[in-house]
């Protein structure tokens, strides 16, 4: 099955910045948010092989940097939009 190794990656570093940066109020929708624009703006990473994901896997540590600036990114982004409720319309 192809699947883009980054998400793990991502998931593990947001994961690592949850813990360290006092971010444990994240919620499931909010971590979700933080991950779609950190992997909208890297590269991704497809493999379809356990030779594959080995080979990746360590290209990918080499890029660990690249993550954490993008995570750091889309949390201030996350943190400083207001996201509005299912409940809320443009209409008045």
């Amino acid at each position: 099955m192809v699947h883009n190794l980054m998400e793990e990656v991502v998931r593990q570093c947001l994961k690592e910045l949850i813990q360290t940066q006092k971010l444990q109020d994240c919620d499931v929708k909010t971590q979700s948010d933080i991950m779609a624009i950190a992997l909208n703006n890297l590269q991704p990473k497809y493999v379809s092989s356990t030779q594959g994901e080995m080979f990746v896997k360590t290209q990918v540590r080499q890029l660990e940097p690249d993550v954490y600036k993008e995570l750091s990114y889309a949390i201030e982004k996350v943190q400083n939009t207001r996201r509005k409720t299912d409940f809320q319309t443009d209409e008045l």
